[in-house]
């Protein structure tokens, strides 16, 4: 079995809503190869995948209720489903593109006279059919949720307390989800602070991290012309610049090809799961080139001297 003898091996799982759905395939392939992950830490999408596969649940299991979740009533009838059909880039009807003209004037509107735009019940659902409700503690794989403080501006590694709770505030995009309550806390998206939670990883006592990037892909094009476009660009670069610093932390970066894939879009759920395999296996080598020299051997001698386990 491959893995860092004396040492914890980290696996950093970043956010990215849907995207998140490429963290299936990476875990799958690492279990494949058997490299044994020692501590995970997430930040929203990234919370959900790993507290399910942390908690116990195989990458197969978690397909599956990715399938059950897609078909189940709760999403067909959600605000996260119009949301994400609304986003959906695929060629529409003149009526199919009319109807979403006006659902994005009532998405915009919402966003000015309520604090999210997604019914808490909506997320709740999605949390529900992947996590169990057990406390962080029972985990089978030591895990923590990244999540940020609104109030004092504040990273909050949520490592006890409700398993649930906590992928929930990890996942509260800004504008889209409540935030959620938690003591003295209001917390939001773990992505505010920390995409892909590097130095969460590392602070829990990793010592060697694999990080998982599942950003969106931008097209810029060069062209700013109105306030708001001004504006969000110079928010991806702020984020951008957080995201390099703190993954020049990693061992590895895994990086699935995922395109300008919106982060409500469930329409490509499955494909993103083999993006996140071939990613994997492309990183394998550098995997294991950063093993120690002597577990490097000790894997050679295994895979060569007959009946060793």
């Amino acid at each position: 079995m491959t893995r860092w003898t004396g040492k914890k091996l980290g696996l950093a799982l970043g956010g990215g809503g849907v995207r998140g759905f490429c963290h299936i395939g990476v875990l799958k392939v690492l279990e494949q190869e058997e490299i044994t992950i020692d501590l995970i830490a997430g930040t929203s999408a990234g919370a959900l995948i790993g507290a399910a596969y942390a908690a116990g649940a195989s990458p197969q299991e978690i397909y599956r209720r990715v399938d059950a979740y897609i078909l189940s009533p709760e999403f067909q009838s959600s605000t996260l489903r119009e949301i994400g059909l609304t986003m959906n880039p695929e060629e529409k009807t003149f009526w199919e593109k009319t109807r979403n003209a006006i659902r994005q004037k009532y998405f915009l509107l919402s966003a000015f006279v309520k604090p999210s735009i997604l019914p808490l019940k909506d997320f709740e659902a999605l949390i529900d059919y992947f996590i169990p409700d057990i406390d962080i503690w029972e985990t089978k794989i030591p895990f923590y949720a990244v999540a940020t403080d609104l109030i004092t501006g504040k990273q909050i590694v949520i490592s006890e307390g409700s398993l649930r709770q906590a992928v929930l505030a990890s996942c509260a995009v800004p504008g889209a989800v409540d935030p959620v309550r938690l003591g003295d806390w209001l917390l939001a998206d773990g992505g505010i602070t920390s995409l892909v939670p590097v130095l969460a990883a590392r602070e829990a006592g990793a010592d060697a991290v694999i990080a998982v990037v599942v950003d969106r892909e931008k097209n810029v094009s060069g062209k700013f012309e109105t306030a708001q476009e001004i504006f969000y660009r110079a928010g991806d670069i702020t984020s951008d610049k957080l995201e390099e610093a703190e993954l020049l932390q990693a061992d590895v970066v895994i990086r699935p090809r995922i395109g300008d894939l919106h982060w409500s879009d469930f329409s490509r759920a499955k494909g993103l799961i083999q993006e996140g395999e071939t990613a994997a296996r492309l990183a394998l080598g550098e995997i294991r080139e950063a093993m120690p020299v002597y577990k490097k051997m000790l894997r050679m001698i295994r895979k060569f001297t007959p009946g060793k386990p």
